[in-house]
This record gives C-alpha cells, structure tokens and sequence, in this order.
C-alpha cells in the first residue's frame, strides 16, 4: 500500500472531474489519469464508439478492468466516467485505497454544460436529455455520497474547486 494515497474525482459526467483533474495534477506536479482516456486509447474508439458499437454491460466490464489495474504506488489524480463509481468493485477499492472526492453539481447546470456535446455522452437520451440527466443523478446521487468528501460546484468558480481539491488532498496526504 502506498504512503501516500491518490485522489479520485467521481461525480456526474459534465461536471468537470477531467478539466479540474488535470489542472490539480499540474498544479501539485503529479500524473493524472483519466479512465475514460485509457479505455478510448486502449479501445481506439471513443466512448460513444463502444456504447453503439457493444454496448453499456462491455463498456463497463472495460471500466472495471481498467480501474482495477491501476496502481496506487505513487501520488496521482484520476479522473473517473460518470459511472464508475457506481459499480460495487471500482466503488470498493477506492473507498479502500484512495481518497475520493465527490463534484457535485445541481441537474440544471449539469443539463446545460452537457447540451453542448450531448452526442458523445452516450447514456444521454438526445431526445429527452433533461428527464436522462435527472434520473441519472437520482440515482447515482445516493452512491455519489459515499466519497469521503463532496464539493459542491455550482457555486464556485472553476478555481475554486481546484483550490478546495488541493485542499483536501494536502490535508490527508501529511
């Protein structure tokens, strides 16, 4: 087990886990890593691509493979897909090895950050996205809670929330 634990950013998708993510990594100067990055790489398909292509129950078997392998041996911020956090296994190790932190952000802003790209989000009805995200978040909401930390963005800037991120990770890190 390392000295040091990594954090993870968990939350609804257009939250901003990946934007914040890289910049808390760059600005403690260690390695981020993106789940949803390594499974696009390693698929050579973007997520969408593997939602049409195989479908939910094959991306999330990729997710879980993915996550499991990744080492905690030195410090890192990673960034998990909407729904990582709630598959039992990927929930487990990182309750037990990481520190987590969960963006939370309220529907209505979610809606409108993800309007702009709703095409690649592939468990967004393109028909219905508003009733899509709200029950995705019901749902996933109470799970969300289970981090060791929450941050609520709607009401703080992009800058902010790095800074509350860097705070929490400083704080369990000394």
């Amino acid at each position: 087990m390392a000295t040091h634990k990594s954090l993870v950013l968990v939350g609804m998708m257009g939250t901003g886990k990946s934007t914040i993510g890289k910049e808390v990594a760059k600005k403690l100067k260690i390695e981020f890593v993106d789940t949803d990055t390594l499974i696009e790489n390693d698929e050579n398909l973007t997520i969408a691509e593997i939602f049409k292509k195989n479908g939910e129950k094959y991306f999330r078997e990729l997710e879980e493979k993915i996550f499991l392998k990744i080492k905690n041996d030195k410090e890192k911020i990673i960034s998990v897909g909407g729904g990582a956090f709630i598959n039992d296994a990927i929930r487990k190790k990182i309750l037990k090895e990481y520190l987590s932190i969960w963006l939370n952000m309220n529907e209505d802003l979610i809606i409108s950050r993800i309007k702009r790209n709703a095409k690649k989000r592939p468990m967004v009805d393109q028909n219905n996205i508003e009733k899509s995200i709200k029950n995705l978040k019901k749902n996933r909401d109470p799970i969300y809670k289970l981090a060791n930390y929450e941050i609520n963005c709607n009401l703080n800037s992009k800058n902010k929330i790095i800074e509350k991120v860097i705070d929490f990770y400083e704080k369990n890190n000394n």
